[in-house]
């Protein structure tokens, strides 16, 4: 079991991991390539205007070189020296730009390249190569360059099979247009080594960064994760019963904190709901098996003979009292039970409570004589209304009142006093006797709650009479609260809005 409970964390973790992975994983690469492509954009534009300025100074240089050679005194007496001079600067700047470079004509033919040297300083025997002698430059782009020279991205109507970045420069000598100079650079060849560059660039930095988002996505996961296994696991102990099981909180503060303290908080709920019904169950249960085996044995009794004829009217009378005791304990619960669901409509009029406090009291006038008990303050009582629902507070007053003559001591005495003021009303009962314990006060309002020291003078008592009485109460908007000492009194006080 363990095995399996482990392989299914394990498998939930790894499709967290690859879930969330795949869509980190998406993300950069995404982002990768649009960044890649805005770089590259940008690169080839940046590459372009960076080309043509270059074959620009170039050219410009080359003429204004040729136009210094062609008016140098080297020119006038040695040609010959001046033309090697011209060729090897040309083949130098040629070489070291990577650019082809020729001259032409106002007509647009070749009449001078670099690339009739195979290398710098070596003797020139043609003016022109192979290659550019039949190369001509169209008038359009002479007449273009004659004023301010020609740069641009062009095949020159056909000169080149593939597009050239071309620059153009006049040559001025004496204020006279000699020629041209042209300097030409393949496109493709430069866009493909930055390409190569940028995308071997971008493929490394993927790489590291999908390494990188590997092992903190593996490391997050398993942080991530751990709180929802956790709420897993208790999920698992409460729906089998087991509240006892506490989600661990996170020692740092997350999104994942105040959900977990909920959740704990709920367990807690639960617990207490749960210990409230199995107690509710195992109250109910006592209250009424005791009854019943005391029903059940004394009708047996009668049936089969065992109590005589002139002692089963008494029995009969301990059977009526214990379905009596029974239909009380029962129509008590009901009427918690309305309460606690909101099932409990209130018949809210105005009534006198302290003529219900006496008439309460007279109902128990046999019972009182019989333990010798004094009443005080029923002669004084101030006249005390309130709005309520006078069925309802009529239990409120009898479960009181009862309370109170059953547990006087013999010869005791009760004393009742009415009060209010701008806001409430207030009655309260006393009676003299043992009291309640001060580590019982906190519970005796709670269901089916005992006293233990009272258990001998309340055999009759279903527990639920003081549970009922604060439930009526606090529904009408009211408190009710108790004071006791020990072997002197205990008085219970109810306040109701006016």
């Amino acid at each position: 079991m363990s095995n399996f409970i482990s392989k299914r964390k394990t498998n939930k973790r790894g499709a967290f991991f690859l879930k969330y992975f795949v869509i980190l994983a998406v993300i950069i690469v995404t982002g990768f390539i649009i960044t890649g492509l805005t770089l590259m954009v940008f690169v080839y534009n940046f590459s372009k205007q960076e080309t043509l300025a270059n074959l620009t100074r170039n050219s410009i240089n080359i003429s204004n070189l040729t136009q210094e050679v062609l008016c140098s005194d080297l020119a006038l007496h040695n040609p010959e020296a001046a033309a090697l001079l011209f060729y090897n600067n040309i083949k130098l700047s040629s070489d070291a730009s990577n650019t082809t470079i020729f001259m032409c004509d106002d007509s647009g033919d070749v009449i001078a390249c670099a690339d009739t040297m195979k290398k710098p300083y070596e003797t020139v025997k043609e003016a022109v190569c192979e290659e550019h002698k039949n190369f001509h430059i169209p008038k359009g782009y002479i007449v273009k360059a004659e004023s301010i020279g020609y740069a641009d991205y062009t095949t020159l109507s056909g000169v080149f099979t593939e597009t050239h970045a071309v620059a153009i420069s006049p040559i001025i000598v004496e204020k006279q247009l000699v020629g041209f100079t042209v300097c030409t650079s393949p496109v493709s060849g430069e866009l493909t080594t930055y390409f190569i560059k940028l995308l071997t660039s971008f493929l490394s930095a993927a790489v590291i960064a999908l390494v990188i988002l590997t092992s903190a996505l593996f490391f997050l996961a398993d942080k991530m994760t751990k709180p929802i296994r956790e709420l897993a696991n208790a999920a698992r102990c409460y729906s089998s019963g087991d509240f006892s099981y506490k989600v661990p909180e996170p020692t740092e503060q997350n999104e994942m904190t105040e959900l977990i303290i909920e959740f704990n908080s709920m367990a807690e709920s639960l617990e207490a709901l749960e210990n409230s019904r199995r107690s509710f169950v195992s109250s109910v249960s006592h209250e009424f098996k005791t009854p019943m085996t005391t029903i059940g044995g004394f009708i047996n009794g009668i049936l089969d003979g065992t109590i005589p004829p002139e002692k089963q009217n008494y029995y009969l009378e301990i059977v009526s009292s214990e379905v009596k005791r029974l239909s009380k304990m029962v129509n008590a619960m009901l009427n918690i039970s309305r309460i606690e669901t909101g099932n409990l409509t209130l018949n809210i009029e105005r009534f006198n409570i302290s003529n219900n406090l006496l008439n309460t009291f007279l109902t128990f006038e046999q019972l009182i004589t019989e333990k010798n008990i004094t009443v005080e303050g029923l002669e004084n009582l101030e006249d005390l209304t309130a709005p309520a629902d006078q069925s309802m507070l009529d239990q409120v007053i009898y479960n009181l009142v009862d309370n109170a003559v059953k547990f006087t001591d013999n010869n005791g005495k009760i004393t009742v006093e009415t009060k209010k003021d701008s806001e409430n009303c207030y009655f309260s009962i006393r009676n003299t006797g043992s009291g309640i314990p001060p580590e019982h006060i906190k519970n005796i309002f709670d269901r089916f709650y005992k006293v233990d020291e009272s258990r001998s003078a309340d055999t009759k008592s279903t527990g639920l009479g003081l549970h009922l009485v604060k439930s009526i109460v606090e529904l009408h908007g009211g408190k009710v609260t108790v004071k006791s000492k020990k072997n002197q009194f205990t008085e219970f006080t109810v306040k109701l809005p006016k």
